[in-house]
């Protein structure tokens, strides 16, 4: 009776203690705003012409990589597929 007790505490103490580090967080959490306007961190307005360059660079990449890659697979594909068709036309 003792052993089985003690294996339905082992299998409730973690949850239970998961379940009071994630409240006492959200506390923590809630408890740290502030009030003063002298803590309070800048405010950035992002333009579409702060990300211009960022959405140019990505679509630069995309457009060197997309047909190496997929160069590569048909490469790899044609490796796997070819030799299996010569077997199978050739009774190998």
């Amino acid at each position: 009776m003792m052993d089985k007790f003690k294996m339905n505490a082992k299998a409730l103490l973690f949850p239970t203690l998961a379940g009071l580090m994630a409240g006492a967080s959200s506390v923590m959490a809630f408890a740290s705003g502030s009030s003063s306007p002298d803590l309070e961190l800048p405010k950035i307005n992002i333009t579409t012409q702060m990300l211009q360059p960022l959405v140019e660079g990505i679509v630069a990449n995309v457009n060197v990589v997309l047909p190496v890659g997929l160069g590569i697979m048909g490469l790899m594909i044609g490796i796997r597929i070819i030799p299996a068709l010569i077997r199978r036309f050739t009774g190998a």
